[in-house]
This record gives structure tokens, C-alpha cells and sequence, in this order.
């Protein structure tokens, strides 16, 4: 099977895309944050168990506030599980990633649910079994006898729709 090569492509004056990004100006800092933030986020979830990985992602790094020569990562979390999950990790995973060498003094996890990497974590609705929708006699009973001993109200009026669609 031949495959079609466009004749732009065969001269030496066409270059891969990445490589004028990577030399144009602006563009070219942040392509290199870009792939940095691409290479710390590899290794973050390189350092995660399994099952934790799917609802993490990071955010970025900025300068930490508190000292100036360190610098704080912000993970992403899918949902407030996920990132419970991870703040239980979070001394660890700092720990081995100044092992590796890198210049991380602190990590901050936020919740935004966006982040889902996998239907994983889309349950979707909750299915219920559903009931006959009939009241025990003696819960019938008991929620006649308060709609009697309450003053002409919205809650009285409210207890005798129930008890009428009940019996």
C-alpha cells in the first residue's frame, strides 16, 4: 500500500510545527511551560497509586508567597473524594518529588470537577427500586391523628393531600 505524501512536505524548507513554535517569540515561553507542566504532570501521576490518577491533574506552578525560593504545585481533583484522597498523599508525593530533584516546597489540591480524565467517575443517576407507594396502617394512623392536633395550616393542609393520595 503506497501512502500519499504531499510535495510540500518532501522539500527541505517544510518544518514540523512544533519546531516554529518553539522559536517564535511569545509563543515559544509558553511552549516551554507547556512541556514542562506536560513532563511534572507524567511524573505526578507516575508517583499516584492506580486508582487515584483518573481525577487528578495539574493545574500549574507559581511562586510560593510564604518563601520566595520555593515554589507551589496545584493539583486539579475531579471531586471532593479525589481530593481527600490525594491531601492524604500529599506528604509523600512531595517527598519523592524533591527526591527527583525538583524545586517543589509545598502542593495545594482544589476541587474542579471538570478535570475528569475517564467516565470513571460519571456514575450517572441513581436507579431506586421502586416501592408500592402504600403507608403502613400505623404510619397512616400516626400521620392522622398530628394532622388533627395541628392549627389550620400549609403542614395540616400538606399531612391531608398525603393521607388522601394514601388511602
Amino acid at each position: 500500500m503506497r501512502r500519499f505524501t504531499h510535495h510540500a512536505l518532501q522539500t527541505a524548507a517544510a518544518k514540523p510545527l512544533n519546531d516554529w513554535l518553539a522559536r517564535s517569540g511569545p509563543v515559544s515561553g509558553l511552549m516551554q511551560t507547556a512541556r514542562q507542566l506536560s513532563v511534572l504532570e507524567a511524573e505526578v501521576l507516575s508517583l499516584l497509586p492506580p486508582g487515584m490518577r483518573a481525577g487528578i491533574a495539574v493545574a500549574g506552578v507559581k511562586r510560593d508567597a510564604v518563601d520566595a525560593n520555593g515554589q507551589v504545585l496545584l493539583l486539579l481533583a475531579a471531586h471532593g473524594a479525589a481530593a481527600a484522597r490525594v491531601r492524604q498523599v500529599v506528604p509523600t508525593l512531595l517527598g519523592r518529588l524533591q527526591q527527583r530533584g525538583s524545586q517543589i516546597t509545598s502542593i495545594r489540591v482544589r476541587v474542579q470537577p471538570e478535570v475528569q480524565r475517564h467516565a470513571d467517575w460519571d456514575t450517572g443517576p441513581v436507579e431506586r427500586k421502586r416501592t408500592s407507594g402504600q403507608m403502613t396502617p400505623t404510619g397512616l394512623a400516626s400521620l392522622d391523628q398530628l394532622a388533627r392536633t395541628l392549627p389550620d395550616s400549609p403542614l395540616r393542609d400538606a399531612l391531608k393531600t398525603l393521607l388522601s393520595h394514601h388511602r
